[in-house]
């Protein structure tokens, strides 16, 4: 018997976060890695690797509430 398959190809783009989302996602305010270096904006790859070497704040808060609160019951 003749067994035919059909394939269905899409062109799909993957859009690439803006550095204000980034931002966004790690918890800090936007235009926070826009240091102004001599007054200029600041170019987007070391805001890029800022942001990515960086923890995220909202995490890093609940971590330090929940040690706290082992403290608080050691103490």
């Amino acid at each position: 018997s003749h067994h035919a398959q059909t394939f269905v190809s899409e062109q799909v783009a993957v859009r690439r976060l803006t550095v204000t989302e980034c931002e966004r996602l790690q918890g800090f305010p936007d235009h926070y890695t826009d240091i102004k270096p001599k007054g200029r904006a600041t170019p987007d790859g070391p805001r890029y690797k800022s942001l990515g070497n960086s923890m995220a704040v909202p995490v890093m808060n609940w971590i330090g509430q929940k040690i706290q609160k082992v403290e608080d019951l050691i103490k």
